[in-house]
């Protein structure tokens, strides 16, 4: 059974879950308490500058699968504070919908990292919270397409070892992918191998006069293979000057 996350209560009722009307939602309509498995924070993707894509679809799948997305998106308006004019009644599911409205908010403030957080902390709705985020990271999707191709391609292997320079390529085309940017096959293979000093050119012509499509995966084995024996014979160049300089001492002591 799923277990209830202590910051998303809402008072409990066996409200069922009809289509909102009017946009108003009413006591019959409000959805139940949000019911998420035991752990779910814990495994929760942060959001952050780099993936945006993903972080929405994480959430939505949550939000829409508890009947939350009209709370999201707007389309629901809280009931009205009284039951009636004459009565000046307070009306309790003005006061659940609020509630609901506000738990949904803390599933969202505990998907963000710190500094997301910080710029929507003080909105005053799950829509508000939605939709600021939706602003700052879709409308900036272009310029952080074109900054996170640049960078990639200025990426070099100097001062790296092979395994940290392809980490570093994989991290942008993974940024990229996150903001839905796929980087292509052939763009990818020419970011990592346009990055190599010419010490590894063996290896990049062996790679572009394959007749096959090699796999990233294989062109980057063979890149680990590569430099493995590189700096094998880089250690082999040291260590050799010196056994032989310490054979000559010993024997010029004799």
């Amino acid at each position: 059974m799923a277990a209830q996350n202590p910051d998303m209560q809402t008072p409990s009722s066996d409200f069922s879950r009809a289509g909102v009307q009017s946009g108003v939602a009413t006591q019959s309509q409000l959805p139940s308490p949000i019911q998420l498995p035991t752990g779910f924070f814990n495994n929760t993707l942060k959001l952050d500058e780099s993936n945006y894509v993903l972080w929405k679809g994480q959430v939505l799948a949550a939000l829409v699968g508890g009947g939350y997305e009209d709370f999201i998106y707007g389309t629901t308006q809280p009931p009205p504070l009284f039951l009636d004019d004459l009565s000046q009644v307070p009306n309790p599911d003005h006061k659940l919908w609020h509630r609901t409205d506000k738990s949904v908010m803390s599933f969202l403030f505990s998907s963000l990292s710190p500094e997301p957080l910080s710029q929507v902390v003080c909105c005053t709705s799950a829509h508000a919270v939605w939709e600021s985020l939706k602003q700052r990271f879709e409308s900036s999707s272009t310029t952080r397409v074109i900054n996170l191709r640049t960078q990639m391609q200025q990426v070099k292997k100097e001062g790296k070892t092979m395994q940290q320079y392809i980490n570093t390529v994989k991290m942008f085309a993974d940024q990229l992918s996150a903001i839905g940017e796929t980087v292509q096959y052939k763009d990818y293979i020419w970011y990592l191998l346009e990055g190599l000093p010419m010490e590894y050119d063996p290896i990049v012509t062996a790679v572009y006069s394959r007749p096959d499509q090699p796999s990233i995966e294989e062109i980057q084995n063979l890149l680990l293979n590569f430099d493995l024996r590189v700096e094998k014979r880089h250690v082999s160049d040291c260590v050799l000057p010196q056994v032989q300089l310490s054979s000559l001492t010993s024997n010029a002591g004799t």
